[in-house]
């Protein structure tokens, strides 16, 4: 709030704040969508992130990807950290390339891989000080089905929380009460679950605000 009175040589130095997006495009948001629209709201949010930083893209204090993860792969890439889409037909084909994607791959699920690799990757691009990494996650919650143990993603999410990178996970749909069994294996605040389109923008935009943008 109070500005110390002095040149710019007395200010510190502003860390750069990396945030790596991990959304959901596995063959179950395709197929499911009819029944709760889990990929239109995973598509609303990839637009959402790519339209709002935009406005600081030519910044030093931001940076952001995107990458997919599903049944083929636990990181497909969407947006790299030094070309983000510039104008509408560059976000147009990200989210025309999610959608073909959750079409047409295997079945599988690479969750817990994916959160890891982001952590490493933002992790790795990092250097050595105190620059802030945020890791955030849009999952369908839908471990169970390949007999995934939900306690080892808290365990990732701690493990990324011990190297500086806090991630996060957003629930956007759930077979069952399965969204809520995972958000108890996950340490305090680091679960989301919302499963209403409106909600959506809210919930990445309070991660956002109250974590990355302070």
């Amino acid at each position: 709030i109070y500005k110390r009175r002095g040149g710019t040589e007395d200010a510190p130095l502003q860390k750069t704040k990396r945030i790596r997006f991990v959304l959901d495009v596995s063959g179950s948001m395709y197929r499911f969508n009819g029944y709760d629209q889990r990929l239109i709201r995973c598509l609303e949010a990839a637009l959402l992130i790519m339209e709002s930083f935009q406005s600081i893209a030519d910044s030093n204090k931001f940076q952001y990807s995107i990458v997919g993860h599903s049944g083929d792969s636990p990181c497909i890439p969407l947006v790299d950290w030094s070309a983000p889409p510039s104008n509408e037909m560059e976000r147009l084909k990200v989210l025309q390339t999610m959608l073909a994607h959750s079409q047409y791959c295997m079945s599988g699920d690479f969750t817990i891989e994916a959160v890891g690799n982001a952590i490493d990757n933002v992790s790795s691009i990092g250097d050595g000080s105190e620059d802030e990494g945020t890791v955030i996650c849009l999952s369908d919650a839908n471990l169970a089905r390949y007999g995934i143990d939900p306690r080892q993603l808290g365990t990732m999410v701690e493990a990324g929380a011990k190297r500086g990178v806090n991630a996060y996970i957003i629930f956007i749909a759930s077979f069952g009460e399965e969204a809520d069994e995972i958000m108890s294996s996950l340490p305090v605040g680091r679960g989301f679950i919302c499963f209403e389109t409106s909600e959506l923008p809210r919930v990445v935009r309070d991660i956002l605000t109250s974590r990355v943008f302070k």
